[in-house]
């Protein structure tokens, strides 16, 4: 299991290397209607949600393992069986890092990036989380979480995930950036931020970053499984906003909490707008007009950017299986490639709406798939034709290029104030393997990408 996720596109009118992709996900959530018409969600369990894919052309530039002791009874059941024995003690978290004969040397402006924590990891090894980024000798300081516990997995071995999340952060001086979900279930979403403010005073304010409420919520439209009534509630019904107030409100109650940075995460769609979309099925700029209004800045804009998905790209002229145009301007990290094109993009349409050059603004995701990714065939089946987009040469220059990237997005443009990797591990979607992460799963001891070009 992992992170479930979904695709939905922007495609800007910018100069033709300045367009982008997003990848999806809304809190990793199914939502169902009861047979007495009520909603029900039922959090899903796979890596990556499943493809859906929409164009849109925009005037602008997205417990100590708990042990499971489970009182079982035998026969009649007046005498309870003995608890099943302790899972054995794991390594010490601040140990572990993947080994690499490929070292990809010095990372430009480390203390402004961090890895995003794929749900594999976090709940089957988190004492696996590197101390050093993968392939590098510089610490990793920074990590993105997206839940604090999924209601899926077991919750006896929540504890432990937990205790050793803090292990690592500690022991690497690391900040988190914690999500909590925003859906129709308010039962669960309310159960999910109980144990997000666990989780917080846990860690400790010093080691949190930053509190992210709801995800890519401008595209729980686009979901089949999510009815008009509940997207009618959440925007027009003011639900996101009721939710994001009770939140900081909580935070602020929390001794030392009250000056936490505070974000929402949008894709490429919430472009799809003057300065942002707004829409009944997506009220982005009103959502965000009122954020800024309401904390300042203490609001951060965030943004989920990947080339690797993007729409506009095409093979070349005249070849059925070749892409290197669009290759290169989705791997570089220059002015007009497209990752930067797009994040310059956003920094404008801040600036529309705040009338502010310099607010804080963060990239939540971006990465790239070796081998290729399931999803890639839905998103962009020219690039699922052509073998070099998905290469290990790909995603190894991608990588490097954006640890050796020193966020700058343009002159007189500021560059994002902080960016995250995704991901630390490779997982599966519906069996179906997504290949994002630097290392290949929680057993592996080598990074995935070595000097000699195999893949570990």
């Amino acid at each position: 299991t992992g992170l479930t996720r979904s695709f939905i596109f922007v495609q800007l009118s910018m100069p033709a290397a300045a367009t982008q992709q997003d990848d999806r996900r809304v809190d990793g959530t199914h939502l169902l209607v009861a047979g007495d018409g009520a909603e029900q969600e039922v959090p899903r369990t796979s890596c990556r949600r499943r493809l859906l894919m929409a164009t849109v052309t925009a005037l602008g530039v997205a417990g100590a393992a708990a042990f499971g002791i489970s009182q079982e009874t035998n026969g009649g059941g007046s005498t309870p069986l003995p608890p099943a024995p302790p899972l054995p003690p794991l390594p010490p978290s601040h140990s572990y890092h993947c080994k690499s004969t490929l070292d990809l040397g010095t990372i430009t402006k480390a203390s402004q990036k961090g890895l995003a924590v794929d749900d594999t990891t976090f709940e089957r090894c988190a004492s696996h989380i590197p101390q050093l980024w993968p392939n590098s000798q510089q610490n990793l300081t920074s990590l993105r979480l997206f839940k604090a516990w999924d209601s899926q997995w077991p919750d006896s071995l929540r504890l432990n995930a937990w205790a050793q999340l803090k292990e690592v952060v500690h022991a690497n001086g690391a900040k988190v950036l914690v999500g909590t979900q925003v859906t129709c279930n308010e039962t669960a979403d309310d159960h999910d931020w109980r144990l997000v403010l666990e989780l917080l005073e846990l860690l400790g304010q010093e080691h949190v970053m930053g509190v992210a409420v709801g995800n890519e919520m401008e595209l729980l439209q686009f979901k089949d499984y999510v009815t008009p009534k509940c997207i009618e509630r959440i925007w027009k019904g003011g639900y996101f906003l009721k939710k994001l107030t009770s939140r900081v409100r909580d935070l602020d109650r929390l001794n030392g909490f009250d000056d936490v940075p505070l974000t929402t995460v949008f894709g490429g769609y919430a472009l799809a707008g003057v300065p942002f979309v707004e829409q009944p099925t997506a009220m982005c700029y009103s959502f965000l007009k009122h954020a800024f209004k309401t904390y300042g800045r203490r609001w951060v804009f965030t943004l989920n950017i990947y080339p690797y998905f993007d729409p506009s790209n095409s093979l070349d002229t005249d070849s059925p299986h070749s892409c290197s145009q669009s290759l290169n301007r989705s791997l570089c990290f220059e002015e007009n490639c497209l990752l930067p094109a797009t994040t310059a993009s956003m920094r404008k349409k801040m600036e529309q709406l705040t009338g502010n050059k310099d607010d804080p603004l963060w990239l939540g995701e971006t990465g790239w798939s070796y081998p290729k990714a399931a999803s890639l065939y839905g998103a962009n089946p020219a690039m699922a034709a052509c073998p070099e987009f998905s290469s290990q040469s790909a995603f190894q220059k991608y990588y490097e290029n954006f640890l050796s990237w020193d966020l700058s997005i343009g002159s007189h443009v500021k560059g994002p104030d902080h960016v995250f990797y995704f991901t630390l591990r490779d997982a599966s979607n519906f069996g179906v393997g997504e290949h994002f992460g630097l290392i290949s799963d929680c057993e592996a001891t080598q990074c995935k990408l070595q000097a000699d070009g195999s893949q570990q």
